[in-house]
């Protein structure tokens, strides 16, 4: 960026002024007119000659550098024209190109992006709709190009109707910036400049020349200080989805809702498109999609794709659901632990939580073996502790009966559901541990099955499965399966990222009959409803991803675009990435003191103690940060400054 563009960008860069503010200033005007680019309308990009690098998509390789012979052909029209204002047939007749049919062709498609990347400013619209009830007389008029009739109706798609008149510059050869385009449109229609006011977010075209004809102005940003660059500006996918993100931003939105639609969103819309095309490819017919993480997932998918080839279905298993009816296979210790999570410490509450036992019915158990259940070890000195090994092999018989009982409902479960044949299991991921105890499940009953496992990523310890059961996996963000150099880009925020798929429900504890013979899950309480009112944790969930599905819904309305732009699964995490990676104080704030359940325990997301209180208390600084599920968020909040964080996490894991 040269001195003059960062100068400019500065000088025209402010708050949004709000609405209050506005409407007081126009409300003693009898004569309103708007600008149209920038103000009623934005475009999903940052820059309008950013339009020709979609272009380019659109038209593709038969027209090598359309952006560079665009710009240029305008050049040259502007310099050769006697005229105030250029048409766009007066640009394209300096265009390159002496084929007829192709000069048509791009210059209708030229039209076509402009239409289609478009969008209502959220901000000015309800200015506007309130200047039509306030019986306001509405004018429209701008500096531009492209002809009447196209943007009367792209005005019209985006439902800004009700004006007097729409005035263009290029069709009365006047314009905004001379300020002779004010003079007409205030002599046609009679109007005393001194009733008059005009908005707009160019300070010579719609502030200094509408003021130099006697009328009123307001000027308005043209870059609105507290939008953020999302997911940057160095390729056209990041510049359009930061746009499209920003331009769908309005300043009263919850700060919940706005993370759904501006992070969490394009993430999830980026999974279910992947999702679609790997199972058309596969050939699938069904997709289960697992709770409690799937619940979000088939909600956005069957926004997508609910009339299309592959149906989806809801399948309330969990974890423990599917791993505890098959342990009577084998209940080994070693096996345990291989199914627990993948954590460094091992909790006592882990090991009783993964075989099905309720950790507080066996206190003189534990008290038999000196133990306690707050009780954890380190994974790799665990399998050495004699006495917690002891502890376990009397609780086998109760491991192996209660597995047997539980066993008999879910094979009914499964066969209830026609969980057969070929199909595909849709889940959060990440070391398919859940498509293993299935598959075992359905190998015990002798029932024909090729399953395809879909998942948000295939962390490196998926092999503790495969080892097992060889299965058939396959991960959006990140597959150590199928990519050994691949990187676990959620390590340090798993328990944020999780926590973003939350289905409003308690976990699914095992399956029981009912009085109509029908087989149900059986839901534990849920975690985030405390003494019967829903948390903090709760209501800020739901309202991430209706924020999400909301992204969603836009997308299928914008699907013309998003078809023309090719992004990355790394595109689409950018935003949250940057939350669990580099969380600024606002993230941390938002985030910190969320709970997070898991294998029966409870932790904080990243809420330490003191430094103070840690310099006393090395070891609790230790068990903390081991237990904090945003590792950076703990240690930003914990340090206090701007670290590479990341970094520093990444580097820790050396000593793992």
């Amino acid at each position: 960026m040269s001195l003059k563009q960062y100068i400019n960008k500065k000088r025209n860069t402010a708050y949004m002024p709000s609405y209050e503010n506005l409407m007081d200033k126009i409300n003693n005007y009898e004569n309103v007119s708007f600008d149209i680019f920038d103000t009623l309308l934005k475009r999903n990009v940052k820059e309008p000659t950013d339009v020709f690098d979609i272009v380019q998509r659109y038209v593709g390789k038969e027209y090598p550098n359309f952006k560079v012979k665009r710009i240029d052909a305008e050049r040259k029209a502007r310099s050769k024209s006697l005229k105030e204002e250029v048409t766009l047939e007066d640009i394209y007749k300096e265009y390159p190109e002496e084929n007829i049919e192709k000069l048509d062709f791009l210059q209708s498609a030229e039209m076509k992006i402009e239409q289609e990347i478009l969008t209502v400013n959220p901000y000015m619209y309800d200015i506007y709709e309130e200047c039509v009830r306030r019986s306001k007389k509405i004018y429209i008029i701008s500096d531009m190009y492209l002809p009447e009739k196209f943007i009367a109706k792209v005005l019209e798609e985006n439902n800004i109707k009700n004006y007097q008149k729409l005035y263009v510059s290029c069709e009365v050869d006047k314009t905004k910036k001379s300020g002779s385009l004010f003079k007409y449109y205030l002599d046609e229609n009679g109007i005393d400049s001194r009733t008059a006011i005009h908005i707009g977010d160019s300070w010579k075209s719609d502030f200094y020349s509408p003021k130099n004809v006697g009328m009123n102005a307001i000027h308005i940003p043209l870059y609105i200080k507290n939008e953020v660059n999302i997911y940057g500006a160095d390729s056209i996918e990041t510049n359009y989805l930061s746009s499209f993100v920003n331009n769908k931003y309005y300043e009263t939105d919850d700060k919940y809702y706005k993370f759904g639609y501006q992070k969490f969103g394009p993430f999830l819309w980026g999974y279910v498109t992947w999702l679609y095309k790997n199972m058309n490819e596969n050939n699938i017919k069904k997709a289960y999609f697992f709770s409690r993480d799937g619940y979000i997932m088939k909600k956005a998918y069957d926004l997508l794709y609910s009339n299309k080839s592959v149906k989806s279905y809801y399948l309330e298993v969990s974890r423990r659901s599917l791993r505890v009816p098959i342990l009577w296979f084998d209940s080994s210790f070693s096996t345990i632990l291989g199914m627990v999570s993948p954590s460094k410490r091992v909790s006592l509450q882990a090991i009783f939580d993964c075989v099905g036992l309720n950790i507080h019915n066996y206190s003189k158990l534990l008290a038999k073996y000196d133990f306690n259940e707050n009780d954890s070890f380190d994974r790799k000195n665990i399998e050495k502790n004699k006495r917690l090994k002891q502890l376990y092999s009397e609780l086998q018989e109760d491991i192996n009966k209660t597995s047997q009982e539980e066993y008999k409902h879910m094979i009914r479960y499964l066969s209830q559901q026609k969980v057969n044949d070929k199909f595909a299991i849709v889940d959060i991921g990440w070391s398919g541990g859940m498509q293993r105890f299935l598959e075992q499940t359905l190998d015990k009953l002798h029932i024909e099955h090729e399953i395809y496992g879909y998942y948000i990523g295939v962390a490196n310890y998926y092999t503790r499965n495969e080892e097992v059961h060889s299965l058939n996996l396959q991960g959006y963000l990140f597959d150590f399966k199928n990519k050994v150099t691949d990187k676990d880009k959620r390590s340090s925020f798993v328990g944020l990222f999780e926590t973003l798929f939350l289905e409003q429900g308690g976990s699914v504890q095992k399956y029981i009959e009912t009085s109509n013979n029908e087989i149900v899950a059986k839901r534990a309480p849920y975690e985030y409803i405390v003494n019967g009112k829903e948390s903090f944790e709760y209501e800020a969930v739901k309202c991430i991803q209706k924020g999400a599905l909301e992204f969603i819904k836009d997308v299928k309305m914008n699907d013309f675009m998003f078809n023309q732009i090719n992004f990355t699964a790394d595109d689409l995490f950018e935003g949250l990435r940057k939350t669990g990676q580099d969380p600024t104080w606002k993230d941390i704030e938002m985030f910190g003191d969320f709970n997070f359940y898991d294998e029966g325990e409870k932790e904080f997301l990243a809420k330490p103690n003191s430094l103070i209180y840690y310099t006393f208390n090395l070891k609790k600084l230790k068990s903390d940060f081991l237990s904090s599920r945003w590792k950076t968020g703990f240690l930003k909040r914990l340090l206090k400054i701007k670290l590479p964080y990341e970094s520093i996490y990444e580097w820790m894991l050396r000593f793992k």
